[in-house]
Formats: C-alpha cells, sequence, structure tokens
C-alpha cells in the first residue's frame, strides 16, 4: 500500500493543530501556572512586609507555603493524570521543559544555604524566565515570552537591591510571567472554546 506524501502547506496544518491542541490544554490545565504564580507572588509580599516589620516569623511562609502548594500540585497532577488524555509531541517537550525547570529550581533551594538568599533569588528569577520563555516559544504565545523577559530584566534588577527589595522583583517576576500570561491563556481558551 502506497503512502500518500504530505504537501508543506498539510504540513503546517498539522504543526498549527499541535500547537494549538498543546495551548489549549495547557489554558484548560493551566491551574498550575496560575496557582505557582499566586502562591508565590503572595509569600514574596508577605516575606518583604516581615522584613519591613524586622520580624522573621515571615520567612517561615517559604517552608510553609511551598510544600503545601507541592503536595496541591501533586493531587491536581494525579486527578489530571487519571483522565487519560492524549499527549502529543509538543505536550512532551512541554512537560521535559518544566520537569527540567522543577529540577534546577530544587536544585538552587537546596543549595541556597551554601550560597545566600540573595544569589537564590536571582537565580529563581532567571528559572521563571527560561521556563516561560521555552513554553511561550513552543506554543507561540507572546504574553508567556514578554514575562519571561520581565523575569530576566528583574533578576538583573535584584543583583543591585538590598533582600527586602529582591522580594519585590521576585513578586513581579511572577506576576508578569505566570499570572498574567496564565490567566491570559486561559481567556483566550474560554473564549475559543464558547465561539
Amino acid at each position: 500500500m502506497e503512502e500518500k506524501e504530505i504537501s508543506p502547506a498539510e504540513s503546517l496544518d498539522i504543526i498549527k493543530s499541535m500547537i494549538d491542541t498543546a495551548k489549549n490544554k495547557l489554558a484548560d490545565d493551566g491551574f498550575l501556572i496560575v496557582f505557582w504564580g499566586w502562591l508565590v507572588f503572595f509569600a514574596a509580599l508577605i516575606n518583604y512586609t516581615g522584613v519591613l516589620l524586622q520580624t522573621d516569623a515571615a520567612y517561615f511562609v517559604w517552608p510553609i507555603l511551598m510544600p503545601l502548594g507541592g503536595i496541591i500540585s501533586v493531587i491536581y497532577s494525579r486527578r489530571r493524570a487519571k483522565k487519560g488524555i492524549v499527549r502529543t509531541y509538543i505536550d512532551s517537550y512541554l512537560g521535559y521543559s518544566w520537569t527540567a525547570f522543577i529540577i534546577a529550581m530544587s536544585v538552587t533551594l537546596v543549595c541556597m544555604p551554601v550560597h545566600g538568599m540573595p544569589t537564590t533569588y536571582f537565580f529563581l528569577m532567571i528559572l521563571y524566565g527560561m521556563a516561560t520563555l521555552i513554553s511561550g516559544g513552543i506554543l507561540n504565545f507572546r504574553p508567556l515570552i514578554i514575562g519571561s523577559l520581565f523575569s530576566f530584566v528583574c533578576a538583573v534588577a535584584s543583583v543591585f537591591l538590598g533582600t527586602s527589595e529582591q522580594f519585590l522583583c521576585l513578586a513581579g517576576s511572577v506576576l508578569f510571567s505566570y499570572i498574567i500570561p496564565g490567566h491570559l491563556l486561559r481567556s483566550q481558551y474560554k473564549s475559543q472554546v464558547n465561539v
């Protein structure tokens, strides 16, 4: 049986369809991007307020909220996996990108006592930028790409700021690289579904 050759236009349509499918899955499943964005945003602002009020208690927001966020993420991901959604190559690329991000972030946080907190926040913002730039590029979604660039700018700015101001940079970084693009992606998805 002879295989039919695919034209360049058909190839582009297939690729566009895969990108749209992955974008819609991420938007429909964009809970984790928005969830982690808001979680880090509020933790950074609470920590910033604690530094201003000169209380060490605010730092404990991180070891409380982040593991709690991790537990919620694992439960949510397992429930989504049980639905048996078909994965495309683009889904796999996004999955590997975010897995690399989680591993790199974990290594950064484990090494935090060695390098100190200011360096850690710099690297976290770089990692936020990398993960969202890769995702934005794969999905051809401009708000993620622009948000990633904002994370890189925040990382560079943090080098010249004190510890308390670095929390504001961190909050701004996730606001523009996670929260706003995540809500825009979900909004775009919902408008396409309702059309």
